[in-house]
């Protein structure tokens, strides 16, 4: 996979092409990344502790983005600001910047969400009898509380971003994944698109690394009071119109203005009856498909938490499959599809074989999109309750079934809908 051509005119090209698109790649998920973050973590801190006008209708609301891949976003906002002749043109390096902090922030905001819900009432409320306002709870006790669902959620979003080929092609950027295909397929040179594929895992590897080392060995479990209503804080006269002003932009940015210009095109050119088809099976797709990869992630994300061999090299795999474009994984199913009818294990590629492929290249590419949020939650379980189910005599799988997953419910509901919504 590292060998490049022996040709020196195409080592050269694959080279030039690896550090474009590195340096690409490392200042869109830097800039993209840390908006995707910032909106998320904010807009999740206020639907959660916060009482703002609107806040329960937001907090369905703000997940809208994830409804458009940020290429059809791309192509929205880019048709918007042409036909409009706008002086704001959405294009280029900080358009990119743009289409990626309103389009995946829902990332950051579905996990981050499901750990502030997920924290104990008695530490917020130990802190307010204490007197700390609600900007010090927010950065002292709800913001280090949740920092593994943050962690998570911007973890997705970055990936997201490096493995992106649509919109950063749309606005003509070189990152590594517009190279790996026009190293492939405009050039001609697959040995440099596979090098460039390999970096790209092996980034994706080195940042989930990175982000456990960081974590160490820091413990998130709340108090035993989490199953009451969280305190929330009555925002006064102006920070509740601020709050309202800062979710109703990101809904209105990130999904009801480019879906409204969308919808206008689709008005003016009705093909319903065309689409009508496509429409259920990508629906029957993405539910079966969510549903497959969803028990692959719980199985992963419960075997790395027993701190398990298999279960943390699962989990590093999930993560450089989920950096990986959709084509580098389904180019790589069918290869190995090929070798195995070579050797005579199965004949022709039937209808079945083509789905079982399908739902292998959805569970390779989007595990790692479910792992993380289960993960962030079952990371803020006490280690007494498993300690006391084990204790009762509950094996492994039983503790999982009947301690885990109902508390870490909130956070298996936001890798459903994100697992669904990839994959569809």
């Amino acid at each position: 996979v590292l060998a490049l051509s022996p040709d020196r005119a195409g080592a050269a090209f694959g080279s030039d092409l690896l550090r474009d698109g590195a340096v690409g790649t490392v200042a869109l998920v830097a800039l993209g990344g840390a908006g995707a973050v910032l909106f998320g973590a904010a807009a999740a801190w206020l639907v959660s502790l916060a009482q703002f006008p609107g806040r329960s209708a937001f907090e369905w609301l703000l997940v809208l983005p994830l409804a458009a891949p940020s290429y059809v976003l791309a192509y929205a906002y880019t048709g918007m600001t042409w036909a409009s002749d706008s002086p704001i043109e959405v294009r280029g390096f900080w358009g990119a910047v743009f289409i990626y902090s309103v389009g995946h922030y829902p990332y950051v905001y579905l996990a981050a969400r499901a750990a502030f819900v997920s924290q104990s009432s008695c530490a917020l409320e130990a802190a307010r009898t204490l007197g700390a306002k609600p900007s010090a709870v927010m950065w002292r006790v709800a913001l280090p509380l949740a920092r593994p669902g943050i962690a998570a959620g911007g973890a997705l979003a970055c990936m997201e971003i490096a493995a992106d080929y649509g919109a950063a092609q749309h606005f003509g950027l070189t990152t590594l994944s517009t190279a790996i295909f026009r190293a492939w397929y405009a050039h001609g040179a697959p040995h440099a698109a596979l090098q460039i594929s390999a970096v790209l895992l092996l980034a994706a590897l080195v940042f989930l690394v990175v982000e456990r080392w960081a974590r160490g060995r820091a413990s998130y479990a709340g108090g035993s009071t989490r199953w009451r209503s969280l305190p929330r804080y009555e925002l006064g006269p102006v920070g509740g119109a601020f709050a309202f002003a800062f979710c109703a932009a990101l809904v209105f940015l990130g999904a009801a203005l480019p879906l409204a210009w969308l919808t206008r095109l689709a008005l003016l050119h009705p093909h319903f009856q065309e689409i009508a088809g496509p429409f259920g099976n990508s629906m029957l797709l993405a539910s079966a498909g969510a549903v497959a990869t969803l028990a692959l992630a719980c199985a992963i994300a419960v075997a790395a938490r027993r701190a398990t061999g298999i279960g943390k090299t699962s989990l590093y795999a999930a993560a450089m499959g989920y950096a990986a474009p959709g084509a580098v994984i389904a180019m790589g199913a069918l290869a190995l599809f090929a070798l195995a009818r070579e050797a005579g294990w199965i004949g022709g590629f039937t209808s079945g074989l083509a789905l079982a492929a399908l739902f292998w290249g959805y569970a390779a590419r989007f595990a790692a999109a479910g792992v993380a949020p289960i993960d962030a939650g079952l990371a803020r379980l006490s280690k007494g309750l498993d300690a006391s189910a084990r204790t009762l005599g509950a094996g492994p799988w039983r503790r999982f079934a009947r301690v885990d997953l109902p508390i870490a419910a909130p956070a298996l509901a936001a890798a459903a809908l994100i697992l669904f919504v990839e994959v569809l």
